[in-house]
């Protein structure tokens, strides 16, 4: 390292940062999707075999530095993604541990990404585009045990979820749909009802990213709060708020280095509504909004969840 100009590295990370998508850490992005699990998110499903469907939608045109401010290195930015994802979810009938209902679940994305990135360069050097799209597989998320707890009022699910790095990669592609690294994130999730109609839910995580073997750069360490909090006015209909708090704990690091000097931490919040409908006691679909604000190092964009619960 001691051979390795420091210029040089803070460069090489600039770029390997905004070599993809939305946020902080290599690629500028999450193999977790945040604000996913904001509803119910301590409630276990039923025994059995469970199918969820997924739509996100994100966009943004800011991309903010270490001081909040928008990004002096960046000439111009929007990035859109449109993210279809399947889940299953397999309770097993009849095993207990722990006094624990016992879960595996899996789910895999299907995302198409669009991102426009001129990196700003000395004159008389224009910018340097390092945009691209691509519509692949993303990387598998398995979770080979939870634990789910069930009282009255109360419903937790603990447990490890992993993420894979089976998804499509080249480290020469601007934009990638994998991130050709592990994670592995425990969490805690609780679920309140305090009354009939009111209800209040939350997931606490931190999720450990491994290296990038074929780059050399391992990104920091993730930790997520995910929460709602909402009424239901009728059987079938409820609404409320919902959002997240993210904030990266340890440093991106390239070649064992810290990027850019300040290891390019990212932190951002968000919140908006939201809305559910049930169907049935089988199929129930939420909508929801989630406005994001206060970040750095780190795109500020609006997400748009369709999530739905499938009656088979």
């Amino acid at each position: 390292m001691k051979n390795v100009p420091v210029r040089a590295l803070q460069v090489a990370g600039l770029l390997m940062c905004f070599n993809g998508a939305v946020s902080a850490t290599e690629g500028n992005g999450n193999s977790y999707p945040l604000g996913v699990e904001t509803n119910m998110s301590g409630m276990m499903m039923p025994e059995g075999l469970t199918s969820l469907l997924y739509y996100t939608h994100y966009n943004a045109s800011d991309v903010k530095g270490n001081d909040g401010k928008n990004n002096p290195n960046i000439a111009r930015y929007h990035v859109k993604s449109d993210t279809v994802s399947l889940r299953l979810s397999y309770v097993w009938p009849g095993v207990k541990w722990l006094g624990a209902n016992v879960e595996t679940r899996a789910a895999l994305a299907l995302p198409t990404i669009d991102l426009t990135l001129d990196v700003a360069r000395p004159a008389p050097l224009g910018p340097l585009d390092k945009g691209g799209t691509t519509t692949d597989l993303g990387d598998l998320s398995f979770a080979p045990v939870l634990l789910g707890w069930h009282g009255k009022t109360l419903h937790q699910i603990a447990g490890v979820e992993t993420f894979l790095p089976t998804g499509a990669y080249d480290k020469n592609e601007p934009v990638n749909a994998g991130r050709n690294y592990y994670q592995v994130a425990p969490f805690y999730a609780a679920t309140w009802f305090p009354t009939q109609a009111w209800e209040a839910s939350a997931k606490l995580r931190y999720g450990i990213n491994s290296k990038n073997q074929k780059t050399d750069y391992r990104s920091g360490d993730e930790l997520t709060l995910e929460y709602s909090a909402g009424y239901r006015f009728t059987e079938a209909l409820s609404a409320g708020i919902n959002g997240y708090v993210y904030r990266q704990t340890t440093d991106d690091r390239l070649q064992g280095a810290s990027v850019n000097g300040n290891g390019n931490r990212g932190s951002v919040n968000a919140v908006g509504p939201y809305a559910m409908y049930r169907f049935s006691k089988d199929f129930a679909v939420v909508a929801k909004l989630q406005e994001e604000f206060g970040a750095k190092n780190k795109s500020e964009a609006t997400r748009l969840w369709l999530q739905a619960r499938l009656p088979f």
